[in-house]
């Protein structure tokens, strides 16, 4: 049995997370990613790479079981600079989710199209712009530009339409152990090797559970590191959120203008309107509320693994008049719960979404998004899922989210365990004991992502109950990782 590093196990727990900077924050915030270098040894990164070189031969794809596979390659997320960086942007209780996957890039191996990941082949939920969620990707060789690193478009992570000719492609380049933490919704790929050589990336993702509790913020200001793109106000707003609060109002310019640009040829345009006019406060929240409600037709319920930017247009407007809502806070909430009652299917799918993401939307935001968890279109449902778990919970919504785990659509199956997880951050085990055994029973669900939310669930409730329930799934579902066809006992 190969022995497990237990040396950096005892150094990375003797060690605090090291903390982003401010300026590192503000040029994530702008950049959407940051490249940063772990204060593990080189010799971990080696053995790291040694073993999937040994097993990519043998084992064939990984999935989801890279840990179980490789459980030395968890004390890389247990390492100060990356716990540091997760907590900056995620909160101190951020959660990793249970996809993960190795990226090969091979000698000669083609390279890819620029793309943002699907949410594991859903995209009916709505994108966020602030950082609930990221990615990681760790390098465990040195990996220049001639072996094939993935490329990101700096910046590109607010906007659905292709980035070429918009945003500036940065390779990822570095030594051994190297990694870039990414806004998940950044557009990227993977470059073409040029080297007779093997290059890994290992990608695992983390959300946020919490909403950001109240703390005082600096003022903001521009990070030296930035792309060109006019998207001060959101960057601003993200910043203020990051603190728990609402950006304070900034008028800029002709109001008018930033109406225009809602339905303007570049997206980038438009996702700046909506920030613009939320600055404008009680003058720009009609305006907003209109193009809220301007998108004809059905929702899109096709289901695809990447989004190829085709289709930005559709709902380019209500996307941006959403954002602008959830940054405007308290007096946006009348209007955005009249649209969830009243609008059009995507006037309340994204509706339900501001409502979530407002800092100060309340108990009516609550039972409009409650109401909405009944609605006959799937999308709102699962926007009204997702946000009724992005604030503490009671027991009316832990009633609803229990209900919602035996929905016969598996995205919505999904949604409603991880706010249940979220509730179970932010709530107290007496307020989710209702869920305990609706819980146990996800456990067993055909869909791997509500199966292992019910689990992360039932851990952070923490009673006997939950444990009962989730301790024999756990004992059946054990992983032996120095179990395989060479030593299968």
């Amino acid at each position: 049995m190969r022995p497990y590093p237990v040396d950096v196990r005892a150094n990375n727990r003797a060690r605090l997370a090291r903390p982003l900077s401010a300026e590192q924050l503000r040029s994530f915030l702008a950049r959407g990613f940051l490249v940063l270098e772990p204060s593990l040894p080189h010799t971990f990164h080696e053995a790291i790479f040694a073993q999937f070189h040994e097993l990519s031969s043998t084992v064939g794809h990984f999935g989801n079981n890279l840990l179980p596979l490789v459980p030395e390659l968890a004390e890389f997320f247990d390492d100060p600079v990356v716990r540091g960086a997760l907590a900056s942007l995620l909160g101190p209780d951020y959660l990793m989710h249970p996809h993960r996957a190795l990226h090969r890039n091979p000698p000669a191996s083609g390279e890819q199209q620029f793309h943002k990941d699907s949410y594991w082949g859903y995209t009916r939920r709505v994108r966020n712009h602030r950082p609930w969620w990221v990615m990681i990707m760790y390098f465990p060789q040195d990996t220049p530009l001639e072996l094939g690193p993935t490329a990101v478009m700096e910046g590109s992570q607010h906007i659905h339409q292709r980035p070429e000719g918009l945003c500036r492609e940065v390779p990822v380049v570095g030594k051994a152990g190297s990694f870039v933490i990414i806004h998940y919704d950044i557009w990227h790929r993977k470059m073409l090797n040029q080297r007779d050589a093997h290059r890994y990336m290992f990608k695992f993702e983390f959300t946020r559970l919490s909403t950001p509790f109240s703390r005082p913020a600096g003022a903001w200001r521009l990070p030296r590191q930035r792309p060109d793109q006019a998207l001060d106000a959101a960057w601003r707003s993200h910043w203020y959120w990051l603190h728990g609060q609402v950006a304070p109002g900034l008028e800029r310019g002709d109001l008018r203008r930033w109406v225009d640009d809602l339905e303007a040829d570049e997206e980038l345009a438009s996702v700046a309107a909506g920030y613009e006019l939320a600055g404008y406060g009680a003058a720009g929240l009609p305006l907003l509320l209109e193009a809220l409600g301007s998108g004809g037709g059905d929702n899109d319920n096709a289901r695809r693994y990447s989004d190829d930017g085709q289709a930005w247009r559709e709902d380019a407007a209500v996307r941006a008049a959403a954002h602008g809502l959830a940054a405007m806070g308290r007096a946006a909430v009348p209007g955005l719960v009249r649209a969830l009652r009243s609008g059009n299917s995507k006037a309340r799918k994204h509706a339900a979404f501001a409502l979530g993401e407002n800092l100060e939307a309340g108990r009516a935001a609550d039972r409009a998004l409650l109401d909405a968890m009944q609605d006959e279109d799937i999308h709102v449902r699962i926007a009204a899922t997702e946000a009724l778990g992005l604030k503490p919970p009671h027991l009316a919504k832990v009633r609803a989210l229990t209900h919602a785990l035996a929905e016969d659509k598996s995205e919505v199956r999904f949604d409603a365990a991880l706010s249940l997880v979220r509730a179970a951050t932010m709530g107290s085990a007496q307020q989710l004991a209702p869920a305990v055994g609706a819980l146990g029973a996800a456990l067993c669900d055909s869909n791997r992502y509500v199966s292992a939310h019910a689990a992360d669930a039932l851990e952070r409730i923490g009673t006997p109950a939950a444990y009962a329930e989730l301790i024999p799934w756990l004992r059946t579902a054990r992983w032996c990782a120095h179990t395989d066809n060479k030593r299968p006992f």
